[in-house]
């Protein structure tokens, strides 16, 4: 039987096949066949990087262990963890979708630069990190590396400023 690590990556295969498929065949504009960068590189990098991680995961041999923990925790096994809903973190998983639509939200009006170190450092907050030295410069960079990549080296163009900027 599959335990849970197995199960996500055959998920995993199988969509990083079919999404690597459909990237390899996406009809390219006359002009960007000759492009260094075109729109279907990274996705293609994408499909094959998922492609490697889970025949690596599917592909290990699967060693049944029980750890212990320093604080005496037992980690148990996926199967034991999962009959029990009361063990999940219901709050963060709700709390992170909840932040992830007022990101989108937010998109337009605040700006992608604003909007997504905002959404970087509550979601961080949320999921329990306290080191906002860190947190807050690691978002921002972040958030501004992302911008130049899609906006600069791909052309593709995104608003980086509130909306209101630009009136």
């Amino acid at each position: 039987m599959l335990d849970l690590n197995r199960a996500v990556a055959l998920a995993l295969l199988g969509f990083s096949s079919a999404y690597g498929y459909l990237a390899y065949f996406y009809h390219l504009l006359p002009f960007e066949k000759f492009l260094a960068v075109r729109p279907n590189t990274m996705p293609i990098g994408l499909a094959i990087a998922g492609i490697i991680c889970s025949l690596v995961i599917l592909i290990q041999p699967q060693v049944p262990k029980v750890e212990v923990e320093g604080d005496g925790t037992v980690n148990r096994p996926d199967a034991e963890y999962l009959q029990n809903p009361q063990n999940y973190n219901w709050g963060q998983g709700i709390g992170l979708l909840l932040l992830a639509v007022v990101y989108v939200l937010s998109l337009r009006g605040v700006g992608f630069l604003f909007s997504t170190s905002a959404f970087l450092v509550l979601g961080g907050i949320l999921l329990g990190e306290r080191r906002y030295t860190l947190l807050i410069p690691i978002s921002i960079t972040a958030s501004v590396l992302v911008w130049y990549l899609v906006d600069q080296v791909l052309t593709i163009y995104l608003r980086p400023w509130p909306g209101w900027v630009y009136y």
